[in-house]
Parts: structure tokens; C-alpha cells; sequence
């Protein structure tokens, strides 16, 4: 009779430790809206699928992804709240944003259509420093801690934000990277292709100036 009655008991201790499923919808919905959206990285991603294909920027996508989740661990463990007591610091990382984009969108530009020679899509390292040097990327994360992370569920909510992030990032920055490779897979012409290269960088710059004109520092 008492295993019976202290049964519940147990279960109702674990589902307290798990996010309830309607936060976690939103929470789904917020992580889509915010990473499927036009940015900085998806930008970059169409603009290097059309530049050179598929294959040859799956490491960079890999390293956007990456430096997402360090950025995520780090804001969790209070970076954004230092950094806020510094408000010159993101007048310094919006500059190395720009400059940073800049770097990957003459690279892209300067791609020459159909080719996939070796090393030269962007690689890891240069996907990795997209987000950390990204102000929104922090404002973005800091609104999921904020939202979706219960204090006393800190470390399993935060789990479930980034296991989530990571998932919906994996879909949804691969459509990005699809959608420029079928672009470069349907157009034959390459002065097309390098016109398309041009206007997929522009976009990739413009929306990454949008996206800081919108953070307060």
C-alpha cells in the first residue's frame, strides 16, 4: 500500500524536473522563427551553397551550429549580463560582426561559379565565429533563457533549449544550404550564377546590419 501511494509521489517529482510540453511548443516555435529566419548565417549559407554547393560547406555550417552552442552555454552562465555592465564591448562586437561578414561575403563573391575546388568554401573555423561575434545571436539566447528556463529547473530547461536549438538548427540551416545548392544546380549561365552571388552576399551584408541597428548598446 505504501510503494502504491508513494508511486505518484515519484512521478510527479520527475514531471516537475522536465519542461512542461506547452512551453515547450513554444519554445519550439520561438527556436524556429529565430533560427530559420533571414540572418547573418542563413544568409551566408545560401549565398556559400550557391557559391559551392553542398558538400563543400557542410564543415561551416557545422561551425555556425557550434559556435551557437558555446555562446548559448556562455550567456547561461551569465556572459550577456557581464557584458551589459560594458556597453562599449558590443559597439566593439558589432564592428567585428560587420567586418567578420564583410570577409565571408567577398569570399563568396569572389567564388568563381562551378567550381568545387578544394578549400575553397569556407570552412569550420570561419562558421564558427559567426554567432559569438554576432550581438543578436546573445539577445536571442538571452530571451530563451529568460522565457523558457525555470530557476529551479535551470540545468534540464537549458538542456532542453539547446538539444533544441541544435535540432532545429541542423533542419533548418540545411534548408538554407539546399536551397543555394539548387540554385547553382538549376542555373547553367555563370555570369547568372555570379550575379546571383553578388546579390546573395549584398543580402547576407545587409541583413546582418539590420539585425545589429536593432540591439540597444
Amino acid at each position: 500500500m505504501l510503494s502504491e501511494i508513494a508511486q505518484p509521489s515519484h512521478l510527479a517529482t520527475a514531471s516537475q524536473m522536465l519542461m512542461p510540453l506547452t512551453q515547450f511548443a513554444l519554445l519550439a516555435t520561438f527556436m524556429a522563427a529565430m533560427i530559420g529566419s533571414p540572418g547573418p548565417a542563413n544568409m551566408a549559407l545560401v549565398a556559400s551553397g550557391l557559391a559551392f554547393g553542398v558538400r563543400p560547406v557542410l564543415p561551416f555550417m557545422l561551425g555556425t551550429m557550434s559556435g551557437f552552442q558555446m555562446i548559448f552555454w556562455l550567456n547561461a552562465l551569465g556572459l550577456f549580463a557581464l557584458l551589459q555592465s560594458a556597453p562599449a564591448v558590443f559597439q566593439i562586437l558589432r564592428w567585428l560582426c560587420i567586418g567578420y561578414i564583410l570577409y565571408l561575403a567577398w569570399l563568396i563573391v569572389r567564388a568563381r561559379p562551378k567550381t568545387t575546388q578544394a578549400g575553397a568554401a569556407p570552412g569550420f573555423w570561419r562558421g564558427f565565429w559567426v554567432h559569438p561575434l554576432n550581438p543578436k545571436a546573445y539577445a536571442m539566447q538571452v530571451a530563451a533563457l529568460s522565457q523558457f528556463v525555470s530557476a529551479d529547473r535551470f540545468l534540464s530547461d537549458a538542456m532542453v533549449v539547446s538539444i533544441t536549438s541544435l535540432l532545429l538548427g541542423s533542419v533548418l540551416n540545411s534548408l538554407w544550404l539546399c536551397g543555394g545548392s539548387l540554385m547553382r544546380a538549376s542555373t547553367g549561365d555563370g555570369r547568372i550564377l555570379r550575379g546571383l552571388n553578388i546579390a546573395l552576399a549584398a543580402l547576407m551584408v545587409g541583413s546582418t546590419i539590420t539585425s545589429l541597428q536593432m540591439i540597444p548598446g
